[in-house]
């Protein structure tokens, strides 16, 4: 950093949002994995955890895309998007667990290198059924890291505002990649229809308070 940029510095409000944060991303993994042990106990950890990073990260970046319509329609609301970059951060880390553990199961064991092996251990770009869905994941993930790594007033300032929102803009691309990712995959194999019911319910919250906002600034 030069001597005009500072590293985030940290107030009151800041904490307070961050321990809110930690507390229910901890509660949630907890609670996820605690159920999920219940409905199946012979899950293995690595699968647990990669289930729990997954959905954790996924709900969050929901609730990301959730807050700047939701603070235009209630602006009682705008403390939560006082420090959404935060949430942005989370979200980025939280895939890169379940990222990072997608790779250690199920492509660190060959001749290639984990990351080539998620761009062509699958070909079937033609079939949906069998289509594959981690490069998708893959590039949700490139694209959340740099969201993640440009959420700072230093890049903001030195790519100019109009620059730095159309970067941040493809969070939207991310989140259209991330509905691919799972329902091309995890639910291709999953027959209790929760959590594709509960995916349809958010994607249909995104879109619907977003339409919301426009509607009503119009």
């Amino acid at each position: 950093m030069s001597h005009t940029y500072q590293a985030i510095s940290w107030n009151p409000q800041k904490r307070r949002y961050d321990r809110v944060l930690a507390v229910g991303v901890g509660t949630y993994l907890i609670l996820f994995a605690a159920l999920s042990l219940v409905v199946n106990p012979h899950v293995t950890i690595e699968t647990l955890l990669l289930r729990a990073f997954g959905t954790a990260a996924l709900l969050l970046l929901h609730i990301v895309l959730w807050i700047g319509p939701a603070a235009r329609l209630w602006p009682r609301l705008l403390p939560l998007l006082y420090n959404r970059r935060h949430l942005g951060v989370t979200t980025f880390l939280l895939g890169l667990a379940h990222g990072g553990l997608a790779l250690v199961q199920f492509h660190a064991l060959g001749n290639l290198h984990p990351l080539v092996s998620v761009l062509v251990s699958n070909t079937r770009y033609t079939s949906l059924a069998d289509f594959p869905f981690q490069p998708l994941g893959l590039l949700a993930l490139l694209i959340l890291f740099l969201l993640a790594a440009t959420s700072h007033d230093f890049w903001l300032k030195q790519l100019s505002a109009p620059v730095w929102k159309r970067l941040h803009m493809l969070v939207y691309l991310a989140y259209g990649l991330l509905i691919g990712h799972v329902a091309l995959g995890v639910l291709q194999a999953e027959t209790n229809p929760l959590l594709a019911s509960v995916l349809g319910v958010g994607l249909l919250c995104v879109l619907g308070i977003h339409l919301a906002a426009a509607w009503h600034e119009q």
